[in-house]
């Protein structure tokens, strides 16, 4: 359910409230920020508030479509979706459908997808290989495929914050959607033979 615009100013206020104990170039910085949520990005952030006090990860979320992805590709195990704190370009993740507590608890359908992805973004983005490794984080265990462009990389390398012009277009590169064709029909009309010399044509004639 979208905010109105009193909820949006309402919630802004509350964070607001939140940063005056900042030292004061620290708060304006904080301001601005907040000054520029949009109301998706408040409503996000409501989610996942709700989500942490009800004891849900923000994975689960992601899974069960309350938290809105980039899913470059699924399968009926897992799903693929981008990094939006990367290690490098086209940093992507497999999350299970059903949460993995350990490695052991992947399936075989997870693991091939990650492969599959591998495959893809070495090809896509022109990595020179990508790493998979496995990481444990909020509580359940998921794949990482971390692209490695030139020096080596893996999941204890600095992360960055990606722009949605980054990721959009990361995006669209991995994804490959394929516009599909419609073959045209194509009915050739044969043009009647002519009638040969001296045959008569004879038409039936109408009675009234």
């Amino acid at each position: 359910m979208a905010l109105t615009p009193e909820q949006v100013r309402a919630l802004k206020d509350q964070l607001l409230s939140q940063i005056e104990h900042l030292p004061p170039e620290k708060r304006a910085e904080a301001e601005k920020q907040i000054e520029e949520l949009t109301p998706q990005a408040l409503e996000l952030m409501l989610k996942q508030q709700t989500a942490k006090e009800q004891g849900k990860s923000p994975f689960r979320m992601i899974v069960d479509g309350e938290i809105p992805s980039k899913i470059i590709d699924e399968n009926p195990d897992a799903i693929a979706v981008l990094e939006i704190n990367p290690i490098s370009k086209g940093h992507t993740i497999i999350l299970s459908r059903k949460a993995a507590r350990d490695a052991q608890e992947l399936s075989n359908k997870s693991l091939a997808l990650a492969k599959k992805i591998s495959k893809k973004i070495v090809s896509k983005l022109k990595a020179k290989t990508a790493e998979i490794q496995t990481e444990n984080k909020l509580g359940e265990t998921i794949i990482n495929i971390i692209p490695v462009y030139d020096i080596p990389l893996n999941i204890n390398s600095p992360r960055q914050k990606a722009g949605e012009s980054e990721l959009d277009e990361v995006f669209s590169k991995l994804k490959g959607k394929r516009e599909k064709k419609e073959k045209k029909q194509v009915i050739r009309k044969e043009a009647p033979s002519p009638a040969p010399e001296n045959q008569v044509i004879k038409w039936h004639r109408k009675i009234p």
